[in-house]
């Protein structure tokens, strides 16, 4: 860090370690997202220095900005499903400001804005996803981001997890049969071997993905993993997560929608339940599976169940 960066982050250090002594925590929020709009660098330098402290405070006073809304699938293409009804929900009702986007795209250009790097890999964000949804959510303040995310949760020893309620609102999980979800990629990937491969992520690769001419390196896991990680009581109980099976989407949609808005109200959201808003999008929309049957050997039913059978049989599942 230069002298003149140096000299203002101790200066608003300073500032901030004695607002969060005298427990002024709308006057650290302001300033924090003023610091971050500013000079990024110096905002996640002080988040860096900060938040360990900030996590730990019980106030329920707003100290980060809770404006992510995580949409998780493990198969992201089933992500759409909630985006475009929350889309048009939103837009009917008219929701002040929102944004639909990817994490991924937005995490590369929250990075970005701190960095060079032409390559995001695994260990930097285990060590600072926290930091990075900080910057993000100051960056875009004024609205609140509904983003497809294809991360699994994770932990870390420090206790800085892959999100934290002050960051994220609520989130859903999408899930769905694993026969099915491994149909789906044979069929997109026209190979069993490369979709038995993804599914189970049998060569504990993360996923890549590129925007902008950057490479994010999305550690997803396999469908197991990925599953039970945004499904565990804990993780959803503490960041508010509601757990949706794709198959109530196609045999119960008024109810599966509903279930959306009625989670978003509980996690303060100040919108209406209306029910002829949610018919009229289900007219809209085809509710015809994307799978129509599945078409598995003996063999990759086997390796699926091998690796599946704790966690599908929990959503009761049959194998």
């Amino acid at each position: 860090m230069k002298i003149i960066q140096n000299i203002k982050y101790q200066y608003q250090l300073k500032l901030l370690e004695d607002l969060l002594k005298n427990n002024k925590y709308s006057e650290i929020n302001s300033n924090l997202e003023n610091y971050c709009n500013s000079n990024p660098v110096i905002g996640y330098s002080l988040l860096i220095k900060l938040i360990p402290q900030i996590l730990n405070i019980t106030s329920e006073e707003k100290i980060l900005n809770d404006n992510l809304v995580l949409i998780n699938s493990f198969d992201k293409s089933d992500c759409d499903i909630l985006l475009k009804f929350i889309n048009f929900y939103f837009s009917k009702i008219n929701f002040p400001k929102y944004e639909i986007s990817s994490y991924q795209n937005e995490l590369i250009s929250a990075i970005k804005s701190l960095k060079n790097d032409k390559e995001i890999l695994p260990e930097d964000i285990f060590q600072n996803s926290i930091y990075y949804q900080s910057i993000l959510t100051y960056l875009k303040s004024n609205v609140i981001q509904f983003l497809d995310n294809q991360f699994a949760f994770f932990s870390t020893k420090s206790n800085l997890n892959f999100t934290n309620i002050r960051l994220t609102r609520c989130y859903f999980l999408l899930i769905d049969h694993p026969y099915f979800v491994f149909q789906k990629l044979k069929e997109r990937l026209q190979s069993k071997d490369i979709a038995i491969n993804e599914f189970l992520n049998s060569d504990d690769k993360p996923l890549s993905h590129e925007h902008g001419g950057i490479k994010l390196h999305i550690t997803r896991k396999d469908w197991s993993v990925y599953t039970n990680s945004w499904s565990d009581p804990n993780v959803a109980n503490t960041l508010k997560g509601a757990i949706l099976k794709k198959d109530e989407y196609y045999s119960n949609p008024e109810e599966f929608f509903g279930s959306i808005i009625l989670h978003l109200r509980q996690s303060n959201f100040d919108i209406p339940l209306d029910y002829s808003l949610i018919s009229e999008y289900i007219s809209s929309i085809s509710l015809k599976r994307d799978v129509q049957t599945i078409n598995l050997s003996n063999r990759e039913k086997k390796a699926i169940r091998r690796n599946v059978e704790k966690v599908s049989d929990h959503f009761g599942y049959e194998l």
